[in-house]
Order: C-alpha cells, then structure tokens, then sequence
C-alpha cells in the first residue's frame, strides 16, 4: 500500500520544519558576543575564561540538541509515511503546540510587546520564524486531508493482528 502524496508531503514538511528550526539555532549561536552578554547578566562576577566556557558549552549542547531533535523529527516523520497512526498524532499534537506558540511570538514582534520587554527582534529570526510556522501549518493540513485519513484507516486495519496460524493448538 503506497501512501497518498498528502502524506509523503507531509513528511518533507516536517523534516524541513526540524531543518528550519536547526538553522534558526545556529543564527542565535552565530551571535556569540549576545551569548556572552547574556552570560555576564546572569553572572557579572565570572572571569572572561570562564564566559567562555560557559557560552562554549551552551553552543556545543544546543547543536547536540538540535541534531536530536532533526534525528527525531525524521524518525517519527517516516513511521507517519509508513502509516503509524501514534506517528500522525505525535506530530500533530507537537505541532499544534509550536503552531500556536509560534503565533502567539508573531503577535508579540508585531503588536511590539517584545521591543517594550527590551528584546531585540532580529529580522533573519522574524523571518525564519514565519516560515516554519507556515511549514507547519501546511504539514498540519496535509496530514489530515481525506485521502490522508483512508491512508491511516487502512494502515491501522493492517497493523490491528495477524490473521490466525492454522492449527496453532492441535487437540
């Protein structure tokens, strides 16, 4: 049984959703004096040696981080292709969440309410931002179209039991 394109593009959608994701990390390690601001706010008293450290630390955890989550969204991503209907829920319920969390930032950019927290606001983030959020829009959608539903209906009457071995209990 071949999956409706619905669902092969849904699962780009997703990968390209962890992709957009991981490149939004690196613009915010790019940043490393941002990162030993933030560092020196936190602790005003640490030695330059040891800033560094830290924010060494924080750039190596966050690619880890991310690379994981890429590794994980292309896993859960193909079991979805393969009809695994706990697949389709897992990636619908993280992103309805990231949906509206990533609504919810593009409110606060535009109504200014980041600015008047003193957050800066880089464009290349706004942007990177927008984009996933319409990535994951799309992904949301496509996995539920009808001829993605008959797909999983199918695919859950396969996987239910394997039909019964003749003579499994010989009398």
């Amino acid at each position: 049984m071949t999956p409706p394109r619905a669902v092969d593009v849904a699962r780009w959608l997703w990968i390209a959703s962890a992709l957009l994701s991981a490149v939004r990390t690196y613009f915010v390690l790019a940043d490393r004096q941002g990162l030993r601001d933030q560092v020196t706010a936190i602790e005003p008293n640490l030695p330059l040696q040891q800033v560094e450290a830290v924010v060494n630390g924080e750039i190596i955890l966050a690619v880890l981080v991310s690379a994981a989550i890429v590794g994980l969204y292309v896993l859960v991503a193909n079991k979805m292709l393969a009809g695994r209907a706990w697949a389709r829920v897992l990636l619908t319920f993280f992103g309805v969440i990231f949906v509206l969390l990533g609504g919810l930032g593009m409110l606060g950019v535009a109504d200014g309410l980041a600015a008047s927290q003193g957050l800066t606001v880089d464009p290349t983030e706004v942007a990177l931002s927008a984009l996933g959020l319409v990535v994951d829009v799309a992904a949301l959608v496509a996995m539920w179209l009808p001829p993605s539903n008959a797909y999983f209906r199918t695919a859950a009457a396969q996987f239910v039991l394997p039909p019964p071995r003749q003579n499994q209990f010989p009398r």
